[in-house]
């Protein structure tokens, strides 16, 4: 499984998605950040992989969604 998390606040001004198996690619807006994410997600699935979105809200709280972008329990 590969997993993609995104912070909710950037850190030196720039997104950086931590990709669980491959470091961590960074971008100047969130929902770039986002974008990439969902691409290489739908890419991995697309191979037969699986992967899971981790995205952080202003709560602190991390939500998880599939390549599709649909919440997962």
């Amino acid at each position: 499984m590969i997993i993609f998390d995104i912070p909710y606040s950037p850190a030196n001004g720039r997104w950086a998605v931590q990709v669980s198996n491959d470091g961590h690619p960074e971008f100047k807006t969130r929902i770039d950040a986002i974008r990439f994410a969902v691409d290489r997600a739908l890419k991995a699935q697309q191979r037969g992989d699986s992967a899971l979105i981790t995205i952080e809200g202003v709560d602190g709280r991390r939500r998880a969604f599939d390549h599709e972008v649909k919440g997962v329990a």
